[in-house]
């Protein structure tokens, strides 16, 4: 343990700080950080708003199985990992989930019991008939307090179950009678007396275990309080933290910024909490010197106040981490910026864990020491607390609520089995002489199978049944295009990469659909991972995936031709930029806002009606103007390396590429793509990105793989690249070798308007004019056809239009700012499949699929799978887990209703003004109000390659074994030899899929 004021201690320094605290030596020290930082991996990452990133919000428990997280995930942060059981049972009435799948997954989940059965007569009742009924209505105890009510008011006895299948409902007798009989043969069965007759209720109450008075596993003492005496200790904590990193951590959004942030959030903190009068509210005493005697290090202020609070420091990893899980969505997006130390805002005002922790330790100990000294007058530590409570203990017995309803054991014997019973036996049609004549040990094995599976755990069998109807019917349409391998090729007329994004696999169809076109899945960023920086912008932006670091910088500049648009430009821009920040500051001036109001509310008017009724004429207004006031300047993005480049923003960074690491990228792009011949006059690397008006969540929409960032710079990298004759001839000499008429282009896909635009064409031969043309026409009507099948699903669109109809409301929909569901983003995806375009090219996979090009034949060394399984996968399993949590809770893992939303700080949103962080989804991209849209279901992997290969390089990496033997991701394979299917087992075995 770590003793703060001991002179013994090798984990301290013979010093005090400059407030007079004793501190810590710099090994102990050191330890704290280590300690902290553990502690806070129960929290995912969150990315700021501006790059949003999916994430797994339980990834720091990716070490456990998928049910263990779950299970830990909803002790520490309350959210549940499955959908409530009513839900899964929706599903299973309108056939989502089938019989079939339901019985084969309670077969994985209890194979000791399958095989087990009872005779009723000459009836045979399987355990999984018991089990089966048990998952789709559920027999659980009843409470006893209820007892009475059903047997009297509740009609238990007289009618029967509202959700008992028609054809269950005993026609032969009354119901009332039949069910009245029923009752009194489960208690004869039992051996159990009549409940009706009072007497038979004078048995002595079954004495209740003392409870041992501790602080539960995993809460802290403001969390004991709560539960002991209904503080809202919690709460407060929470307030104080909400308001403090709010203020620390806005980029830009606040009018006032918080003085100090310079010095890092903890003696920022202090030096203003000192002169907050607020904190004598809470009831602290000496408030203000009680702060500047805190230690001038975190480290040194966290062990000072576990010691106070008198936890052992076995359970400071435990106590820390319950204090990171009560405002998860700050603490996430602060161990997202301790982790950046490059991130520009981090470099300015340093913030991380151990500082936040600091903070709300701070305030734990004062608010835990104030409420026992005015309740109870002992100390706020956990052994007076202890003490207190063992002294008191019928107290502390009602305030647990052990001693409420104390029930005798017939009773409890009646709720448990005899109700069970009863239920069950309506399920299974038996009469009141079929359970009369049951045999102990009969009765025992129907209640044994229910226990077998409690209703808690109802919820992996479900998913299972859900997981494996979606499976099936995958591989059964993959099983169809194994034996189509082309013999032949044509050359194309164009090839066409997209990004891997499930939104991607519809237009592949369309535009494959509209002649001799190949299309081809790679990550959006197209391997080319750099920090991007846009013309007349000053930020930049990583685009890449977000495991990856930029290895590169670049930057968007003016054709050499563009002197004249450039300066009108200039001009426009100069006056833009200072009306945007004189409005800024106008607005957040006490006064200034006041005459604001006056001086421009008629512009604002005219502004606020043009976009509520009248948007596509005010867009085409506001379009024009643009151009007139700020004409475009076309640019380029130069690729060739720059040794010295003094106002780059990030001198770690190499600005540009050398020719053999521009040839390296395009080698390992196209080997990745699986396209190394046979090239088409026309090659489309073809980034994506979304567009929508007032949407916080704007950036998730974007590519998945390039940290919410628009892909069409790194396409026009990779073109520009593609197109260099020295690439070229570097290419030839390692075996691919590019046609003299190829041309690269670089293109970007519009996921809300479904409109394709090719970009850099001032630098398009005359040569390919003809051909530019004919793909910008397919590309059209590929978009209009995509459109109108978004159309079908999406709420309130039209269904029964034309192609370009659809082309008008989609585009309508990404200029309506009251449109709280643009698109659906990547809702309802459930597969990510690497293979080669043909096992794909003629199925319609709904948009559910992500799609990676792949040749295993060209791989013999793996290398490039390794690239796809350690990146694109790892991304896709993100994404995945990040739709699946907030679907199955949507308030506790995911960022809830939008309605309620509020931006904060300029990272992030809150509910209302004043909450956690939301992470996570908001509801309406999940849901189409009650109906889930996006079925939550863990992705599947299903690779075309060698299974060897496979296991090979889960064997090489930790990240790829947690995933699969957790069984966060269903993995498959293909042997591209045979086409058989395998499927990939927990215990690294692969088994033929049947």
């Amino acid at each position: 343990m770590v003793v703060i004021q001991s002179a013994n201690t090798e984990r301290m320094a013979s010093e005090a700080d400059s407030s007079g605290s004793p501190v810590l030596s710099s090994e102990a020290r050191a330890r704290v950080r280590d300690e902290v930082v553990e502690a806070c991996n129960i929290v995912a990452q969150s990315w700021p708003m501006k790059i949003f990133a999916y994430r797994n919000p339980l990834r720091g428990l990716e070490h456990l199985t998928f049910d263990e997280a779950i299970r830990k995930g909803k002790h520490l942060l309350g959210g549940n990992g499955y959908l409530p059981n009513d839900d899964y049972r929706h599903l299973y009435r309108e056939g989502v989930i089938t019989d079939d799948a339901v019985r084969q997954a309670i077969r994985r989940a209890k194979p000791d019991i399958d095989s087990q059965a009872i005779m009723v007569g000459t009836r045979r009742i399987s355990s999984l008939d018991v089990l089966r009924l048990h998952l789709l209505f559920g027999f659980d105890a009843l409470a006893p307090a209820l007892l009475s009510w059903q047997l009297s008011g509740g009609g238990s006895t007289r009618e029967f179950r509202h959700d008992l299948p028609d054809e269950s409902r005993n026609p032969r007798e009354g119901v009332e009678s039949y069910l009245t009989q029923l009752w009194e043969s489960t208690l004869s069965a039992l051996n159990l007396a009549d409940t009706s007759h009072e007497s038979q209720q004078d048995e002595e109450p079954e004495e209740s275990e003392q409870p041992t008075v501790e602080l539960p596993a995993g809460r802290a003492i403001s969390d004991w309080l709560g539960l002991l005496a209904g503080a809202s200790l919690v709460d407060q904590i929470n307030d104080q933290m909400i308001k403090w990193t709010a203020a620390f951590l806005d980029e830009g959004l606040a009018g006032w910024e918080m003085p100090g942030r310079h010095s890092g959030f903890y003696p920022a903190w202090r030096e203003l909490a000192a002169r907050d009068y607020s904190g004598r509210f809470l009831g602290i005493e000496h408030f203000t010197r009680k702060i500047r005697d805190l230690p001038d290090s975190p480290e040194d202020a966290i062990a000072q106040f576990l010691e106070r609070l008198g936890i052992s420091e076995q359970r400071w990893p435990d106590y820390q981490a319950r204090q990171f899980a009560q405002l998860p969505g700050w603490v996430g997006f602060i161990r997202w910026r301790g982790e950046r130390p490059h991130y520009p805002a981090q470099k300015e005002h340093p913030i991380d864990p151990v500082q936040y922790l600091a903070v709300r330790l701070f305030y734990e100990v004062e608010l835990v020491q104030s409420f026992c000294r005015r309740e109870w007058q002992i100390d706020g530590t956990l052994s007076a607390l202890t003490s207190h409570w063992e002294t008191h203990q019928d107290e502390y017995q009602k305030r647990v609520g052990r001693t409420c309803h104390a029930v005798d054991r017939r009773t409890q014997t009646i709720c448990r089995d005899a109700w069970r019973l009863f239920h069950l036996a309506q399920f299974l049609e038996l009469t009141p002489s079929d359970v009369e004549a049951l045999s102990p040990s009969d009765i025992q094995s129907l209640l044994g199978w229910l226990d077998a599976l409690p209703t808690d755990e109802h919820g992996p069998v479900w998913l299972d049944a859900l997981e494996s109807k979606y499976r099936e019917q995958l591989i059964g349409e993959l099983s169809t295009q194994v034996g189509k391998a082309p013999t032949t090729r044509a050359r194309p007329r164009a090839q066409l990469s997209f990004c891997i994004d499930a939104r991607s696999e519809p237009f592949r169809r369309h535009i494959e659909a509209q002649g001799p076109y190949e299309t081809h899945g790679y990550a959006g960023f197209f391997g080319i991972p750099i920090r991007y920086q846009a013309f007349d912008d000053d930020t930049r932006q990583p685009l890449c995936p977000v495991p990856i670091f930029p290895g590169f910088a670049v930057n968007e500049v003016p054709r050499s031709a563009e002197d004249g648009p450039l300066q009108t430009y200039a001009t426009g821009s100069r006056w833009n930029q200072l009306g945007r920040h004189l409005f800024h500051d106008l607005k957040s001036n006490p006064i200034g806002s006041l005459m604001l109001i006056d001086a421009l509310g008629l512009f604002f008017s005219f502004r606020l009606v043009g976009k509520t009724f009248f948007t596509k004429s005010y867009e085409s207004v506001k379009s024009w103007a643009r151009k007139w006031f700020a004409p475009k300047v076309v640019t380029e993005i130069p690729i060739d390396v720059v040794e010295d480049h003094h106002d780059d923003a990030t001198p770690v960074l190499p600005h540009g590429f050398t020719l053999e690491e521009q040839a390296f990228f395009i080698e390992k792009g196209l080997r990745a793509m699986g396209l190394t011949e046979n090239f088409a006059p026309l090659v489309v690397l073809c980034g994506h990105g979304s567009t929508a008006d007032n949407n916080p969540y704007a950036a998730a929409y974007n590519c998945g793989a390039c940290g919410g960032g628009h892909g069409d710079p790194n396409a026009r990298i990779f073109a520009a690249m593609g197109n260099r004759p020295e690439v070229r001839s570097i290419l030839d000499e390692h075996g691919i070798s590019v046609p003299d008429d190829t041309l690269f282009v670089a293109g970007k896909h519009d996921m809300v308007t479904d409109r394709v635009t090719l970009l850099d064409l001032e630098q398009a031969p005359e040569s390919h004019a003809e051909d530019i043309q004919l793909l910008t026409r397919d590309l059209e009507r590929a978009g209009g056809s995509q459109a109108l099948e978004r159309c079908r699903r999406l709420p309130q669109a039209p269904k029964n239009v034309s192609p370009e109809q659809a082309f008008d409301h989609v585009r309508s929909r990404s200029m309506d700012w009251a449109n709280v569901r643009p698109e659906w983003g990547l809702s309802s995806n459930f597969a990510f499949i690497v293979g080669k375009r043909w096992l794909t090219r003629d199925l319609n996979l709904e948009g559910r699929s992500f799609l990676h090009c792949y040749d295993a034949d060209a791989d013999s060394e793996g290398k490039v799978l390794e690239g796809i399984m350690t990146a694109p996968l790892v991304v896709t399993q993100w994404i995945s887990m990040e739709y699946y949590f907030s679907a199955v809770d949507p308030w506790s893992y995911g960022a809830g209703s939008k309605v309620t939303h509020n931006v904060v700080s300029g990272v992030g949103v809150m509910h209302g003004a004043h909450s956690d962080l939301a992470a996570g989804l908001p509801l309406q991209g999940l849901n189409d109000g009650s109906k889930h849209y996006h079925e939550p279901v863990r992705l599947i992997a299903i690779l075309q390659a060698p299974t060897a290969r496979i296991s090979a390089l889960i064997q090489k990496h930790t990240v790829l074994q947690q995933i699969f033997h957790n069984q966060w991701i269903h993995l498959m394979a293909i042997d591209p030899a045979t086409g058989e299917f395998h499927r990939y087992n927990p215990d690294a075995t692969w088994v033929p899929y049947r």
